[in-house]
C-alpha cells in the first residue's frame, strides 16, 4: 500500500513539473521572440565570407534593422540586396545585375551563401506547431522545434538563457535525423538594450561549404524611408560604406 502511495505521489509531481516546464518554455520562447525586435533603427557593417570548394569569396555587407523587426541587407561589390518584412512575412531580393526585384523564397540562398532567407529571419513562435525542451543547463536551454511551414523537418535551437538569444541552431531536412546545416552566433554585444551577434556562421555538411557574417553594430542608422520598399531595390541605396572595407579581399 505504501509503495502505491509513493508511486502515485511521484506521478503527480512529475505531471506537475511537465506542465510547469511547458508554461515556462512558452514564456521563454515569447521572450526570445521579443528579443529580436528593436525600438530604434540599427546598422551593422562588416563582411560576408563564403568558403566553398572553388575558393573563398568575400564582399562588404551592410545590414539595417528597422523597428520592429524588418531587415535590409546589401552587398557592396556584387550589388545584391534583400528586404525581409516582418508585418506581412514577405521578402524580396535583387540578384546581381537584375533589372528588378523578385520574391525571396524561404529556401533560396542569399548571394550563393549557406544562408537562406529562412535562416536570416528573426525567431517567430508562429512558425512552429510544437516545441519541447531537449536539454537544460545553468546557462543554456536547448529546444526542439517542429516547423509548420518550412524547408526544414526539424530545428533544434540552443538559447542563452540569460540573453534569450540563439547561440546554436541545427537544421534537419526531409527526415527527423537528417542533419544538413549548423548555425552559430557568437560575440554578442549590447547595443542600446538589445543583444546582437558580431559573428554568424552557417555550415552545410553535404556541400562542405561554410559562410560567415562578421558584423559591427551601431545606433547611427540613417536611411531613406523607401529603402524597405521592394520597388526601390533597383535604385542606389545611398548607403555610405566605411572606407576601410571598400575593397574586399580576393
Amino acid at each position: 500500500m505504501r509503495t502505491r502511495v509513493v508511486v502515485a505521489l511521484v506521478s503527480i509531481l512529475a505531471c506537475g513539473r511537465t506542465l510547469a516546464d511547458t508554461e515556462d518554455l512558452h514564456q521563454f520562447l515569447h521572450s526570445a521572440e521579443e528579443a529580436t525586435q528593436v525600438a530604434v533603427p540599427l546598422r551593422a557593417d562588416g563582411q560576408l565570407e563564403v568558403d566553398a570548394a572553388d575558393g573563398t569569396r568575400r564582399d562588404q555587407v551592410a545590414v539595417i534593422l528597422r523597428p520592429p523587426a524588418d531587415t535590409y541587407i546589401e552587398l557592396h561589390q556584387e550589388g545584391i540586396k534583400s528586404v525581409l518584412l516582418s508585418k506581412d512575412g514577405k521578402a524580396y531580393r535583387l540578384a546581381k545585375g537584375a533589372a528588378k526585384a523578385d520574391d525571396f523564397p524561404l529556401d533560396a540562398g542569399f548571394a550563393d551563401s549557406d544562408f537562406t532567407r529562412e535562416d536570416l529571419e528573426p525567431f517567430r513562435m508562429a512558425r512552429y506547431k510544437d516545441a519541447r525542451i531537449s536539454d537544460l543547463s545553468g546557462a543554456e536551454l536547448t529546444v526542439t522545434l517542429y516547423p509548420d511551414t518550412s524547408q526544414y523537418s526539424l530545428v533544434v535551437v540552443t538559447f542563452d538563457r540569460d540573453k534569450k538569444v540563439p547561440i546554436k541552431t541545427l537544421y534537419y531536412h526531409d527526415t527527423l535525423n537528417n542533419l544538413v546545416k549548423m548555425e552559430r552566433s557568437d560575440g554578442w554585444v549590447l547595443v542600446g538594450r538589445k543583444w546582437l551577434p558580431t559573428t554568424m556562421s552557417m555550415e552545410s555538411f553535404k556541400l562542405k561549404t561554410h559562410s560567415t557574417l562578421s558584423l559591427h553594430w551601431s545606433q547611427e542608422a540613417t536611411f531613406p524611408p523607401e529603402l524597405f520598399d521592394p520597388v526601390f531595390l533597383t535604385h542606389a541605396s545611398g548607403i555610405v560604406w566605411p572606407a576601410a572595407a571598400t575593397t574586399p579581399a580576393p
